[in-house]
């Protein structure tokens, strides 16, 4: 396990979910959408580089899905958008941690996975945290 990857891959993540500000505004989500289609596109620069155009084809095939969710969270106006980008972020997570296992992509540093990775869970784990705290509130104590 490559620690720094993780490392580096939860400042950016930090870094994204600061820039990209509340997660609740239309803008946002729209932003979370696009970055979400954005990811598959290293996975192509990956193959390319390494001059694997079978890989780049599964990638393609792969990033379908992405692509697919991010449009129907850009399309939505509610809060299934935050829950269908939180799944592809964290399915996206899923994807990184298993790719060697589906198909070898040469061009994929060794790294990868874990900065990626890291990089996804958590924004996925922090859209999720927005859809709690928007279904349940903030700091409402349960009584019963």
């Amino acid at each position: 396990m490559n620690v720094i990857a993780l490392v580096v891959g939860t400042i950016i993540a930090a870094i994204v979910i600061g820039k990209l500000g509340r997660a609740r505004s239309a803008n946002s989500i729209k932003l979370y959408a696009v970055f979400l289609a954005t990811f598959p596109v290293y996975y192509f620069v990956f193959a390319v580089w390494a001059g694997d155009f079978d890989a780049l084809f599964k990638e393609i095939l792969v990033s379908l899905g992405f692509l697919s969710l991010a449009i129907i969270a850009h399309k939505s106006k509610s809060l299934a958008s935050l829950i269908v980008l939180a799944v592809g972020y964290i399915g996206h997570a899923i994807y990184d941690v298993a790719h060697d296992e589906l198909f070898i992509n040469s061009g994929t540093p060794n790294w990868w996975p874990e900065f990626c990775g890291a990089v996804d869970v958590i924004i996925g784990a922090y859209l999720l945290y927005i859809v709690h705290v928007t279904l349940h509130g903030r700091g409402k104590s349960r009584e019963g």
